[in-house]
């Protein structure tokens, strides 16, 4: 689908689909070379070489979000990263209200449940008609008790965008910080969390960043970092952790503490834990050089005119949408009783969507095109 001027790198790396895939907002597949860079790094450790490219992987997603680098960490998931920021907020010790709404990603609620029963004010606003949620909702909401306003910027369920600058000034304007779920938006959608005025954010690298289960980025302002309590210790946390001050082994001169340690500036030093995994690193280095090279405005712009033959071809058959129609985002909903009952003739024609118990998605990446837009039309027919 990309132009030749510049994008070939995407196109040509692409693995060959079975059938039509339109699901890549539930898991997007891996470009060729980014596999490639996970296998390379599995050969090099059978002969004792260990690749380490995540100098790298940050750097390029400190660049994709427009973030400074010391802001970058990573986490093993984006609901982890959600959750570290709660623990580093020292939430629910330090008690208040916690704002949300129905367009955040499922899985979070849990999490709210949680912090409620521990004695949190949780609100979670409805949905709109329309599958929006306005800033209206949430100035109305909005108190001097509020410590938190958490959202995803790109809606799982219809592919809602927030206003996140608008919401940040909201949130900021009560004292509250403002964290975001970026897996839906980042990789497809423009994101600068300066201009946004975003304070927190997470993000997996197994769906728009083609890389796979088990590594996510965090970010958070570096103007944050000194108000946080850090909700775990671990040695990468410390400048010197092969070699810290000690006087306890032999050699070492006579001192006390027996053990001191430095630690790191910037996010490394309140959220590192662990290494990540290493394969899935290598993996997401290609894939997030590819989508830089490439630009996420022409992704966005290359991808547009399929999401409107969706939205104007299936509202014309009948279909109640539920996706804003001047949506710009990768992913397309629309309400329909029992859904799940297209998914043997779906599976019959071996196309890709997601169906849920009354509403469908379809989620087109760069390298679909308007035939595959055809293809589930036909399949979906009429409401």
């Amino acid at each position: 689908m990309l132009s030749a001027e510049g994008h070939d790198s995407l196109t040509e790396n692409y693995p060959d689909l079975s059938g039509t895939y339109l699901n890549n907002a539930s898991r997007h597949p891996m470009p060729k070379a980014a596999a490639a860079a996970a296998q390379d790094y599995i050969s090099n450790l059978t002969v004792g070489n260990e690749i380490d490219v995540s100098l790298s992987v940050r750097t390029q997603f400190a660049n994709l979000i427009n973030a400074n680098l010391e802001e970058i960490t990573y986490a093993a998931s984006t609901t982890l990263g959600e959750n570290l920021i709660i623990e580093a907020l020292d939430i629910p010790a330090r008690g208040g209200q916690i704002i949300t709404d129905a367009m955040h990603f499922i899985g979070s609620f849990y999490l709210y449940e949680q912090l409620k029963k521990q004695g949190m004010d949780v609100i979670i606003l409805p949905p709109q008609e329309d599958g929006t949620v306005s800033l209206e909702q949430y100035e109305e909401a909005v108190t001097q008790e509020t410590v938190l306003i958490s959202v995803s910027h790109i809606s799982w369920i219809n592919g809602f965008e927030h206003d996140l600058k608008s919401l940040s000034d909201i949130a900021h304007s009560a004292g509250a910080y403002l964290y975001v779920d970026l897996i839906q938006s980042a990789g497809n959608t423009p994101i600068d969390v300066k201009a946004m005025g975003i304070d927190f954010a997470s993000c997996g690298t197994y769906k728009w960043l083609m890389g796979d289960f088990g590594l996510a980025f965090l970010y958070a302002n570096k103007s944050n970092l000194e108000e946080l309590k850090r909700p775990h210790y671990g040695y990468l946390q410390t400048t010197n952790f092969v070699s810290p001050e000690t006087h306890m082994y032999p050699l070492d001169p006579p001192g006390t503490p027996k053990y001191v340690s430095s630690r790191r500036e910037g996010i490394a030093g309140v959220f590192s834990g662990s290494f990540p995994p290493r394969m899935i690193e290598a993996a997401a280095n290609i894939s997030l050089k590819m989508i830089l090279e490439t630009g996420v405005e022409v992704l966005q712009a290359q991808r547009q005119p399929l999401i409107n033959a969706l939205q104007s071809t299936l509202r014309e058959r009948g279909f109640r949408p539920y996706t804003p129609q001047e949506s710009k985002s990768p992913i397309v909903s629309f309400i329909k009783k029992d859904s799940e009952s297209l998914n043997e003739r779906l599976a019959q024609a071996n196309i890709s969507i997601s169906t849920y118990r009354d509403r469908f998605r379809i989620s087109p990446s760069f390298y679909n095109d308007m035939n595959d837009i055809d293809r589930v039309i036909d399949i979906l027919g009429r409401a």
